[in-house]
């Protein structure tokens, strides 16, 4: 079915849809001519061949995760450049922290869970979780599991379980209000 649009509206609606794409160009920056790579008219530029080393694991060892429940962690952060793997005993909850340094992608991957999970390399600034609840048939067991990376490439993984009961997250610290008055 088509519509005809009548004249008076018609004229409007172009006059509208010819302002959006002036407003549109208009907003959209250039740089101004000799900006270089790094100026605050082009930005900041991320450099991954810079970076060798991950941040402190921005996540705390013990933390309110998925549906407000209460995760810590089991094992701590390792890191690798070749294939690296190790045993850890499979819960009915676990998170997974993959985070990678370079090019190409990191893979975390366990046969017996049934777990193969990967993510982008990039500058190491920002690990990529999964929450991942295997078969009941596999809770109780030890599995192993195994992390690559691209060549070139540096993985850091990080596993957490449900915390056992009676472990709560330490709050947040209440600031301090201050006044500062002056008298005259």
């Amino acid at each position: 079915m088509n519509v005809r649009i009548h004249s008076p509206l018609r004229n409007s609606l172009a006059a509208c849809l010819g302002l959006a794409a002036v407003l549109l160009a208009a907003g959209c920056s250039a740089a101004p001519p000799g900006a270089t790579r790094n100026s605050p008219a082009v930005g900041p530029v991320q450099r991954h061949h810079d970076v060798t080393d991950f941040p402190p694991f921005p996540v705390p060892d013990t933390y309110n995760g998925l549906s407000n429940n209460v995760y810590t962690m089991v094992q701590k952060a390792k890191t690798g450049t070749a294939p690296g793997g190790f045993h850890v005993t499979v819960k009915p909850d676990m998170v997974f922290w993959l985070n990678c340094i370079g090019r190409g992608t990191a893979l975390v991957s366990s046969p017996g869970i049934a777990l193969k999970w990967s993510v982008p390399c990039n500058d190491g600034s920002s690990p990529r979780g999964i929450n991942f609840a295997p078969e009941a048939s596999a809770v109780g067991h030890v599995t192993f599991v195994l992390v690559t990376s691209t060549r070139g490439s540096k993985w850091e993984i990080r596993i957490d379980e449900y915390a056992p009961r009676g472990v709560h997250v330490a709050p947040d610290k209440i600031p301090s209000r201050t006044t500062t008055t002056t008298t005259r």
